[in-house]
């Protein structure tokens, strides 16, 4: 029985796609045959040709992928290294211009602390001045509110005489409604002031609470006009350091 697969007959030379080029007829010599013409071949030529195409093709493809690629990595390198180049001098900028304005900060708060300081002395100075004017004021019209009553006037009376020494009687000058004021206090026109005995003289030159004593050690002006200008002096003079 013949044999169903026979072998199969191989060509008579192999041919290398190395040796194939374009235009030049390739020939080869089988042992025991002839040799074979250009025209033999020219059925291979296209199919090699494309194949060959299509290599480069896929070369020229997969090359240009990984520029791409490559591109790409080194962009994002780049990005990435210049944004933590960009933030670091952005940092130290920042630092900077903080310093500079901190220390432009303190040098108008050192102003404005100073000019703070001047504008408070100068207050301080103008209330100082006007608070003795004042206080002044005010007395003056406690003064007026009581300068009628009986115990102002005894008041007056007994503390001018605190400046007497050891003297035991004298004359007071008052004005005639202050002495009016006294009345009940009077005993034929003389007052007591403890051991000291006063003879009452009226004197309309003098304003109500006015009191002038004459005794054997001095002459002493008590009333109320002499001691709130003294009292006035003192409050509006300068200022004691």
């Amino acid at each position: 029985m013949d044999t169903l697969i026979r072998d199969a007959q191989l060509a008579p030379f192999r041919t290398r796609l190395s040796e194939l080029r374009a235009g030049e007829p390739e020939t080869r010599t089988g042992s025991g045959s002839s040799d074979v013409s250009g025209g033999a071949l020219q059925p291979v030529r296209p199919a090699l040709d494309s194949l060959r195409d299509e290599i480069e093709r896929q070369v020229r493809a997969e090359a240009a992928v990984q520029i791409q690629e490559l591109y790409e990595s080194e962009r994002k390198r780049a990005h990435v290294e210049g944004y933590a180049d960009g933030v670091a001098a952005g940092k130290a900028a920042a630092a900077k211009e903080l310093a500079q304005a901190c220390e432009r900060l303190a040098v108008q708060a050192n102003r404005a602390l100073s000019a703070l300081a001047e504008a408070h002395r100068a207050a301080l100075v103008k209330l100082e001045s006007s608070v003795g004017e004042v206080t002044f004021a005010a007395l003056c019209r406690l003064v007026s509110d009581q300068v009628a009553s009986r115990s102002f006037v005894m008041g007056i009376v007994g503390q001018t005489c605190t400046a007497l020494r050891a003297d035991l009687n004298g004359i007071v000058r008052l004005h005639p409604r202050d002495i009016e004021t006294l009345g009940e206090w009077l005993q034929d026109d003389e007052l007591r002031v403890d051991s000291l005995g006063l003879t009452m003289i009226p004197d309309e030159s003098l304003i109500l609470g006015g009191c002038v004593i004459e005794a054997p050690s001095g002459h002493y002006d008590g009333g109320i006009e002499t001691q709130l200008r003294r009292l006035h002096a003192v409050l509006t003079g300068p200022a004691q350091e």
